[in-house]
């Protein structure tokens, strides 16, 4: 796919009776990858210091429907990396689609327990982990790390490539980590707005401020995160959404996932609807891809 051919202007057809028609898509969904997304992006930045430091093996870590490690082992198949997915839960629990994918493509999976879960951001579990699978490259869960920020540069340099009007991004967040990239790489004169996927996710700005004073490009955009549009928690579907994805998709022909784009889209449709956003101002919504994750959930 040409950059061009990334951005789909949405028509006038009415979703629940709000016309689109102010916004594109940035459809990274459609990258040609295995992995496609901001996920390929994030593991630039990994996938190049793995080869700075002569190693061939990946460890991180993940849920059974995470796209990070459905995307790592995507580009190790594609890319002669050696995988390794540590993922959230008991031995003897069947593999998701997601995790079949991953095991298909070479990806070597191990179960671990939540009580040593929660220690995935711990400095010296971290190490213990880099010496059982050394010689590797340990990347956080869902490659949130500078590397990862630094990779999602380019979807900033996609954005101004093809949709220079657009004063305001709206991304879906998970860690941030996508969100201060595409800040970091667009100047003070766009906004881009973050739409949380998680309840009660407090720290976000906390760590997305974080990232941004590592990047040494200038004066970010100006960024903001909706926490309002979680719709029940991560990888939470309330009735007034599932209605939205339906009317979406028949309206549009766009596969939305339910725990990432859609929550986006839906934000954008609600302030449209009541009118908090300007109808007829430009609006990029960057569709992180994820689609792999419908699998999930019976209704789609």
């Amino acid at each position: 796919m040409t950059p061009a051919n990334l951005l789909l202007p949405l028509d006038y057809t009415p979703v629940l009776g709000v016309p689109l028609d102010n916004v594109c898509i940035l459809r990274l969904d459609r990258s040609d990858s295995l992995a496609p997304g901001n996920k390929w992006y994030k593991l630039q930045g990994s996938l190049a210091e793995a080869q700075r430091l002569g190693v061939r093996r990946l460890v991180s870590f993940g849920g059974a429907w995470s796209n990070h490690l459905h995307a790592l082992a995507a580009v190790g198949r594609e890319q002669d990396y050696e995988t390794v997915g540590l993922v959230r839960g008991e031995p003897g629990e069947a593999d998701t689609a997601a995790l079949a994918d991953a095991r298909r493509w070479g990806m070597r999976l191990e179960r671990v327990p939540r009580s040593e879960y929660r220690r995935r951001n711990d400095p010296d579990y971290l190490q213990a982990v880099a010496e059982r699978f050394a010689p590797c490259l340990v990347i956080p869960e869902g490659g949130a790390n500078e590397a990862g920020v630094a990779g999602c540069l380019a979807i900033a340099a996609l954005l101004r490539d093809v949709a220079p009007l657009a004063a305001r991004v709206v991304v879906a967040v998970g860690t941030g980590t996508t969100l201060a990239g595409i800040a970091a790489g667009l100047g003070p004169e766009r906004e881009v707005i973050g739409v949380s996927a998680l309840k009660g996710a407090t720290d976000l700005e906390t760590r997305v401020r974080a990232a941004l004073a590592h990047c040494d490009t200038g004066h970010p955009a100006r960024w903001s995160i909706l926490h309002d549009f979680h719709c029940g928690g991560f990888a939470r579907v309330s009735d007034a959404l599932r209605e939205f994805i339906a009317a979406f998709e028949r309206a549009h022909g766009v596969l939305l996932d339910p725990v990432y784009t859609a929550k986006a889209m839906f934000a954008i449709h609600c302030k449209l609807k009541t009118g908090e956003w300007d109808a007829t101002e430009p609006i990029v919504m960057v569709h992180t891809g994820g689609l792999q994750g419908r699998r999930g959930f019976s209704f789609l």
